[in-house]
């Protein structure tokens, strides 16, 4: 798994476009919708040739693994205490959930047709995820947050980044 991800032009891309926005004082909500949007794009390779492909897949395993895990510790602690914000956060981390059951799913999975099966179920999962979390939650979060506060997590969303990339 960790040689796959610095090998994949897709993650690097990610990586120094997320740095630039980063230097741009670019929000947490920036760096995640472009790494929604990146994510979108490896799903799109497998989903659109209807074929699984284990390369993508684990960059895409990969991918989510550093996203969620940033929204976690970085992001939802700060929402999750808050009237306003509360529900649509504890609801994100049960999404999360549902998609880290449907990556174990996967990674226990040895038939290629129904691997490709479960990774449109969490494409499907993942859309409807980002679909409410760009639309409602960073709305309330905008709120909730200052500024400050949006540029520092995402300042500290790269370093975590930077530090779990191989």
């Amino acid at each position: 798994m960790g040689g796959d991800c610095m090998e994949s032009p897709v993650l690097q891309d990610e990586l120094r476009r997320e740095q630039e926005k980063i230097r741009d004082n670019a929000t947490i909500y920036d760096i995640l919708k472009l790494e929604h949007k990146d994510v979108k794009k490896l799903f799109k390779q497998i989903v659109d040739e209807e074929r699984y492909q284990d390369k993508i897949y684990n960059q895409i395993r990969t991918a989510l693994q550093i996203h969620m895990a940033g929204e976690e510790k970085l992001l939802y602690p700060r929402l999750e205490n808050n009237a306003e914000t509360r529900l649509l956060t504890l609801e994100s981390y049960e999404e999360h959930e549902v998609s880290k059951k449907v990556m174990n799913d996967i990674d226990d999975t040895e038939d290629t047709e129904a691997k490709l099966a479960k990774v449109k179920v969490l494409s499907e999962t993942i859309d409807m995820h980002v679909e409410e979390e760009e639309k409602e939650l960073f709305k309330k979060a905008k709120r909730v947050l200052s500024e400050e506060d949006e540029q520092e997590i995402a300042r500290q969303f790269m370093n975590e980044k930077t530090e779990r990339l191989p």
